[in-house]
């Protein structure tokens, strides 16, 4: 409550007036109830509270309100206890006064409001704790198992033996894996309007361990069924992670210290000048929670490729490379009889084709290997210039029981991740409260709607022109990761290094990502984002070319994780810059936007999976790059128009 006393302009009293005992002001102006009288004289008004009180603000907030500054003595005047003998008093009164301050905004963020109930700092803070743990645990279990099933197949069991012994069973259970998944991001809103985040949260990483089970007895009948169910869980899971994160952001905002909130002000006052700001303290307390929950992201990706590597080590028996130089030395007479006993090991010696000389090819110029009457014919007659065709021949000895990796191996990694995704669903089950209030500026931002109205916004984000023009981005981030799980680790990693080394390329692409994410997001607080897109443009258009020149060998293994760290940096520039456009165009009516993102980005990864199956790497690297180019355009021009608007409010008003 803000008082007003016309000291300025020196026609009213010099401070406030106290009339002992009168009921009315002088020249029997009648008080009202807050002390306040209307001075003909001064043509404004004038502060009269009743005799004893000292000050307006005192009689308005009580006594514990008076400052020092209620007085108003000449400055140039030499201080005397005699001359000013409420000095010290006021003195005392004014550290009471700012603690009784302090008590009142304490009271007031502490009272219920539409934002739900207020939270402890404690408990917020163990909240966030839940669901960046909850989210590691998810990560750590998920992760490895698509790279590896996606690169080998390596969760399949071939009972009767099939027609192509190179065919991609793990590519395509993923293509429909991320398709349910697509199809899930289109109501994923209206799933956790109905059942809230937490429940989406439980249910969501119970579907992903009942997934991750079934990979103990990875069949046809077995396997597909759970792929498709467990898709159908990453679009609500990723819509209640942010919820949440919205609901904390909103929650914090009110929880901060004086020097935080000042902290948070110069902050925001930098990211407003970089044209990435605008959303108040609530929207620097998301940007630091996003932070966190990305980094957790990450560090899962990075933990979970050194569990599955060590497991693989200890698991997986000797490389089957001296199977396939008794194959090649063999005279062509062997070629319709057994040869050799083989392991089980030995299938995944079908993928690769072979040059003349017997050596793998790999890199850009390798294809997948199709089935093909004529050429079976021809390696028949030829010798035995692709593997396949020894394991054709040799395939009644093992019973049509050809896998890629040994069944100790994948149950092992199998049942690892488990216990993984079950340790993830404990920690959200039990520390994880129901918290309210779920966008920037204090609205439920439409979650506590119905669902039909919830689904109404998801389809009005389609007609956005501005969501038009961030579509190519969040495809292109689907292709490109679905390229690094699939395409990389397949062609380029377990083609040269080995299978062994697979998951620890992820490790360093986890770790360089965590660190990029981290350092970008407080970067773009200083820098335009214009700047951020150009350097990823340059980056990623190198590393492409480097993929389509290289070729991979053993000899130059440390080549391999450095491109995977690039390739991480890169990912983490697409991903921040995604992620805080549409937090900061969409701060209240984000559902729509965010759950068409993740549609596009789930479609881009079932795209790359399924190019993984029937196209050549170097086909694959051309329409890279040229997603690269059709989704950083629309995107920069979407940066640049927003830019402008910003300049443009800021010019328009006067200081």
């Amino acid at each position: 409550m803000v008082y007003y006393y016309m000291l300025a302009s020196g026609q009213g009293p010099l401070g406030p007036k106290c009339l002992k005992g009168a009921p009315q002001g002088p020249q029997g102006v009648p008080l009202d109830p807050k002390g306040l009288r209307k001075d003909p004289k001064a043509g404004g008004t004038v502060c009269t509270p009743p005799c004893g009180i000292t000050t307006c603000s005192q009689w308005a907030l009580g006594p514990a309100s008076v400052t020092a500054s209620d007085h108003r003595p000449d400055p140039h005047a030499a201080y005397s206890p005699q001359r000013f003998p409420g000095r010290r008093r006021d003195s005392l009164t004014s550290s009471t006064g700012t603690s009784s301050v302090r008590r009142l905004i304490a009271v007031v963020r502490s009272t219920p409001s539409r934002l739900g109930p207020v939270y402890t700092r404690r408990t917020l803070c163990r909240n966030y704790a839940a669901l960046c743990m909850g989210h590691t645990m998810f990560v750590v279990a998920l992760m490895p198992l698509v790279a590896l099933q996606g690169s080998v197949s390596a969760w399949w069991w071939s009972w009767s033996y099939p027609s192509d012994p190179n065919s991609d069973a793990g590519a395509l259970l993923l293509i429909a894996f991320f398709a349910a998944a697509a199809l899930s991001a289109l109501v994923a809103p209206a799933v956790v309007a109905r059942l809230g985040p937490n429940w989406t949260l439980i249910l969501g990483y119970l579907g992903i361990s009942v997934f991750l089970a079934a990979h103990l007895y990875p069949t046809l009948e077995v396997l597909l069924p759970t792929y498709l169910a467990a898709g159908l869980c990453l679009g609500p899971l990723a819509v209640a992670r942010v919820t949440v994160l919205m609901a904390l952001s909103s929650k914090l905002a009110l929880q901060l210290t004086e020097q935080e909130e000042q902290d948070a002000d110069a902050e925001e006052l930098e990211a407003v000048m970089a044209g990435a700001g605008g959303g108040g303290r609530t929207e620097t307390v998301l940007r630091r929670l996003a932070r966190g929950l990305q980094m957790a992201h990450d560090v899962g990706l990075a933990l979970g490729s050194v569990i599955a590597s060590i497991l693989l080590w200890y698991t997986l028996p000797e490389a089957a490379d001296s199977l396939w130089e008794t194959a090649w030395a063999a005279p062509d007479e062997a070629n319709t009889t057994s040869l050799m006993p083989i392991p089980s090991t030995a299938f995944l010696e079908a993928f690769w084709q072979r040059s003349e000389d017997g050596v793998r090819v790999c890199g850009a110029q390798a294809c997948p290997i199709g089935y093909n009457d004529a050429a079976w014919e021809a390696v028949a007659v030829a010798g035995p210039r692709n593997l396949a065709h020894l394991l054709a021949l040799n395939v009644t000895e093992w019973g049509g029981k050809l896998v890629r990796l040994p069944c100790k191996a994948t149950a092992v990694l199998a049942s690892v991740f488990l216990g993984c995704a079950i340790m993830g669903l404990a920690l959200t089950a039990v520390f994880l409260d129901h918290l309210r209030g779920t966008s920037l500026h204090g609205d439920s931002g439409g979650l506590q709607e119905r669902p039909a109205s919830v689904l109404r916004v998801v389809w009005d984000s389609f007609k956005d022109a501005r969501m038009q023009l961030i579509v190519p981005l969040s495809i292109f981030i689907g292709l490109e990761q679905g390229f690094m799980f699939a395409d990389f680790s397949k062609w380029y990693v377990v083609c040269s290094l080995g299978l062994h080394n697979v998951c620890l390329v992820f490790m360093s692409m986890g770790l360089m990502q965590s660190v990029a994410a981290f350092t970008l997001s407080m970067l773009l607080q200083h820098i335009r984002r214009y700047i951020v897109i150009g350097v990823g443009l340059a980056f990623h258009t190198c590393l492409i070319m480097v993929l389509l020149m290289w070729l991979p060998s053993a000899e130059d293994s440390a080549l391999f994780y450095v491109i995977s760290a690039a390739w991480g940096v890169c990912n983490a520039i697409w991903e921040t810059l995604s992620f805080s456009l549409l937090v900061r165009v969409y701060p209240d009516q984000w559902q729509g936007p965010v759950s068409q993102s993740n549609l596009w980005r789930f479609l881009g990864l079932a795209l790359s999976f399924l190019m993984h199956a029937a196209a050549c790497n170097s086909f694959k690297l051309y329409a890279l790059f040229a997603a690269l180019v059709f989704a950083v355009t629309p995107y920069a021009w979407l940066e640049y128009r927003l830019d402008a608007r910003r300049r443009s409010k800021q010019q328009a008003v006067p200081l």
